[in-house]
């Protein structure tokens, strides 16, 4: 028998860190990129099913990008009550924004639906290819063409040294019970979907154990 069931994610973070980007780059599976920034008012919410694998379950996964912008942090109480998981994203050359991270956790934690959950998420650390390392072999076949060298050196010269080592990153992940995932939002994006596949798959294992309990 198929069941669906539904959980609200919460993915908060710092201005202009990825969370639009990245959310609807998940949705629209890497097509849909916004090429301009745009201030989110408030919350965006899109509703992206997700089949588990090796079941006929399927997750819907309310996922509700909440404004970073200091403007709207009146409203954030309210928009994230009854939050089930959360996606927290930095930008990996910005300190600010990664310690901006435990001020959204603590916010999310302070409503009151919300106290006393054990929250289960995801620490991203987003615009890995800013980052990253240059291949001038793109394409491995062990000959570096003059179009490699171009368009490595391109991508050269807009990398940005990294603000916070991967090590402390995890860290600081496990010590809040979430688990660390590195991505890339730019397209054609890199592990953008891994954050909320396992937010479902986390979701619904815990369904599970649930009804375990309920029939022992």
């Amino acid at each position: 028998m198929s069941v669906t069931l539904r959980a609200k994610v919460a993915v908060l973070g710092g201005r202009a860190v990825g969370k639009t980007a990245l959310t609807q780059m998940f949705q629209s599976k890497g097509k849909l990129f916004p090429k301009n920034y745009k201030l989110t008012s408030g919350m965006d919410v899109v509703v992206a099913p997700v089949p588990i694998e090796g079941t006929d379950a399927i997750v819907e996964l309310f996922v509700c990008d909440v404004s970073g912008h200091q403007i709207f942090s009146d409203m954030v109480t309210q928009l994230l009550d009854n939050v089930n998981l959360v996606i927290l994203v930095y930008d990996q050359s910005s300190r600010d924004s990664f310690e901006a991270c435990a001020e959204g956790l603590k916010l999310l934690m302070g409503v009151p639906s919300n106290k006393g959950k054990s929250m289960r998420g995801v620490l991203v650390g987003n615009k890995h290819d800013l980052v990253g390392h240059v291949n001038y072999d793109a394409d491995g076949d062990g000959t570096v063409t003059v179009a490699e060298v171009a368009a490595a050196n391109e991508k050269l010269g807009k990398l940005r040294q990294r603000a916070v080592e991967l090590d402390e990153a995890k860290r600081w992940a496990t010590s809040m019970g979430l688990v660390f995932m590195e991505t890339s939002a730019l397209p054609p994006g890199s592990a953008i979907a891994e954050p909320f596949k396992w937010c479902a798959q986390t979701f619904h294992q815990a369904y599970e154990e649930h009804l375990g309990q309920l029939v022992s």
